[in-house]
């Protein structure tokens, strides 16, 4: 059975520490450097709606707090990084929700923006400030942003994956030093500094998976078309 996740994407930690320091058999690849699709698949949801294949439901969430919202919540200005990202869908869910406009830049020039007044949602590896998914709960609007995609029985995998949250819990410091060196993407210090704020949380719950389609399927149409359930 093959697992691919991004492991530039939080989603992907908590199997990266328990393969590695969980001594967890699992055939994991890095959907950043191939285009295999695994037998299960994690990523955010608007990404699982972008692959098309047939035979996969969404069988898992994951709730992972990982943007700060950063700067004056009063501005009817965003500034996020590049269209597409989940930062930006997230912030133009935001958006809908309070009147706001989206304006996409990069992740400095975000930051920049909020020290003049202006409202910034960035990842915690930029900055750590209020958390995005606070704001989203107080709108009634929280629910897991990354899912489990899958067309095989995923139960062993679900047990794997909450083995690996629980050593990102009890040991932060190896748990930072395998990411960070498997990620080619956080340095030591940045995933030391925030590994204890993302808080994954894994559900199955079917009403919660069913509530992550209908709000991100308002930003991408295209993930209504995705199915709940195990396979």
């Amino acid at each position: 059975m093959l697992v691919t996740a991004p492991f530039a994407g939080p989603v992907s930690f908590p199997l990266l520490v328990a393969r590695e320091l969980g001594e967890e058999q699992i055939n994991l690849k890095n959907s950043c450097e191939t285009n295999e699709i695994g037998d299960i698949v994690l990523d955010s949801i608007t990404n699982i709606a972008k692959l098309k294949v047939k035979g996969y439901k969404i069988v898992a969430g994951v709730y992972i707090d990982m943007y700060s919202v950063l700067g004056n919540k009063n501005s009817t200005r965003i500034y996020t990084i590049r269209a597409g990202t989940l930062a930006d869908i997230n912030a133009r869910l935001y958006a809908k929700y309070t009147n706001k406009e989206v304006i996409n830049t990069d992740a400095e020039t975000a930051v920049k923006k909020s020290e003049e007044g202006y409202l910034a949602i960035v990842g915690i590896e930029v900055k750590i400030g209020e958390k995005l998914e606070d704001e989203l709960a107080r709108l009634g609007l929280r629910t897991p942003s990354c899912v489990m995609y899958s067309k095989v029985d995923p139960t062993n995998l679900l047990k794997i994956y909450e083995k690996g949250i629980n050593i990102i819990r009890e040991d932060p410091k190896n748990s930072a030093r395998v990411i960070s060196s498997l990620s080619k993407y956080y340095t030591l210090n940045v995933m030391e500094n925030i590994i204890e704020h993302y808080n994954h949380m894994l559900t199955i719950n079917f009403h919660e998976l069913k509530k992550s389609i209908e709000v991100y399927s308002q930003i991408v149409p295209s993930v209504s078309d995705l199915q709940l359930g195990f396979s």
